[in-house]
């Protein structure tokens, strides 16, 4: 598939130990097994996919915008047009962040760092099912709550990768 690279995750590693380990050689890309080169390709290709935003993985379906259209009563609009222009006022303010590279790599970075600061670790935080913790840290609302509910599905997707590596 060219000359690209392709970033390993811990999971491609363990399988390349695992190759080894079993008596494989890695001196050269070449000696890459062809399921981790394939995974590889696919992992490369989804995430091609999400970032166009395009249609949807295996439906072949895109799915139309959204509009959603709130009328709010005159009183209310009032009251939210003079906080909206306050917070235009304090949001103007602000210098831009220019975040290096991938804007969701850096979240996984950031709530990374909060954790490491507070002590955590995945299985804690997968216990305590608290994304109030992460979004009272500054995390957003959405990525806090997928980032502990998802702890579970993660470690089920790590460990089928793990006992594949064992198979291999």
């Amino acid at each position: 598939m060219g000359k690209r690279h392709y970033p390993l995750e811990s999971h491609h590693i363990k399988r390349l130990i695992s190759h080894f380990a079993e008596g494989g050689i890695l001196e050269s890309h070449k000696d890459v097994p062809e399921a981790v080169r394939d995974e590889l390709y696919e992992e490369q290709k989804l995430e091609k996919s999400k970032r166009k935003g395009g249609q949807a993985v295996g439906t072949g379906v895109q799915y139309p915008p959204i509009n959603i259209n709130v009328l709010l009563s005159q009183s209310t609009a009032h009251e939210i047009d003079l906080s909206a222009h306050k917070a235009l006022g304090e949001w103007q303010a602000l210098s831009p962040l220019n975040i290096p590279g991938p804007r969701d790599l850096a979240v996984d970075e950031y709530v990374y760092n909060v954790m490491l600061e507070n002590g955590l670790d995945l299985e804690q935080v997968y216990k305590d099912q608290d994304p109030k913790f992460f979004i009272e840290k500054g995390v957003k609302i959405g990525i806090a709550r997928h980032f502990v509910e998802d702890i579970g599905k993660w470690v089920k997707n790590v460990k089928k990768a793990v006992s594949v590596c064992e198979t291999l």
